[in-house]
């Protein structure tokens, strides 16, 4: 990756592995959480490409990228409509983001939160397509279904209940950065992404550009009614894949003050 900006001050220039992590690296002020939201983007603005997809408009330099801002996360947070269409389950790690983590001092894996407000999950998400897997916590209401939350916590999902109708989605934020998992990765989709934002809970938003055009109808990063105000940003930093793609990182304002746990 080449580094074509950080405003922190670090000249641009080539980033190995250990820069990456540096610059890449969870601020998180003390006791509170710090929500960062990655999406990959086209050129012409969709979120999908041709198979309603995302990694098929996922540029080859996304993919360290992406495996990097899961090894430096405590949680993973994603809609329900996301976690089915992309087949999510239990976070498993290759080896060297494992040493990441460790070197870091998080936990071995990180926790997987699924936000359904009807729980209509497949209880299978619970085990890792292959390997060991991280825990798994479905943010729901407390109007969900009764036999769904059965099922789910028989397959040893964790059942979250914060919200009537829909999600209390600070409660659960409040929730996980209590039980020492303030480093958050939202992964989509476009609605919950909306009502982060609209909340204020976001920090951080993390797009990577594809180099590639693919016209259609794709989602944007968000979907919903409009925001009440337009919502600043600041640009945090700017890398260049050896594909091109463009990774950014802004930064939600008011800026959220940046402390280090230790």
């Amino acid at each position: 990756m080449h580094l074509l900006h950080d405003r922190r001050g670090t000249p641009p220039g080539e980033l190995d592995q250990a820069g990456l992590v540096e610059l890449l690296r969870f601020g998180v002020p003390p006791s509170d959480a710090w929500l960062r939201t990655n999406f990959v983007t086209t050129v012409d603005g969709s979120v999908t490409g041709p198979d309603g997809a995302s990694g098929s408009i996922s540029p080859g330099s996304d993919a360290h990228h992406f495996a990097l801002h899961r090894a430096l996360c405590d949680a993973v947070v994603v809609a329900a409509g996301t976690a089915r269409a992309e087949g999510y389950r239990a976070v498993d790690l290759a080896d060297w983001q494992r040493d990441v983590r460790a070197a870091e001092g998080l936990a071995p894996l990180p926790t997987l939160v699924v936000v359904s407000a009807s729980a209509d999950l497949d209880p299978q998400i619970a085990t890792p397509a292959v390997g060991e897997g991280g825990p798994v916590v479905v943010a729901t209401t407390t109007a969900a279904p009764p036999a769904r939350l059965e099922a789910l916590r028989a397959a040893g999902v964790e059942v979250l209940q914060r919200g009537t109708k829909s999600v209390d989605l600070r409660a659960v934020l409040d929730d996980l950065a209590g039980r020492g998992l303030p480093r958050l990765l939202c992964e989509g989709g476009p609605a919950l992404h909306r009502e982060l934002l609209a909340l204020g809970l976001v920090d951080e938003v993390l797009l990577t550009l594809a180099p590639s055009v693919v016209g259609g109808d794709g989602s944007r990063t968000t979907r919903g009614a409009g925001l009440d105000d337009p919502l600043g940003l600041a640009l945090a930093y700017v890398l260049r894949g050896d594909d091109d793609a463009l990774f950014t990182s802004y930064r939600t304002l008011p800026e959220k003050p940046v402390g280090r746990l230790e």
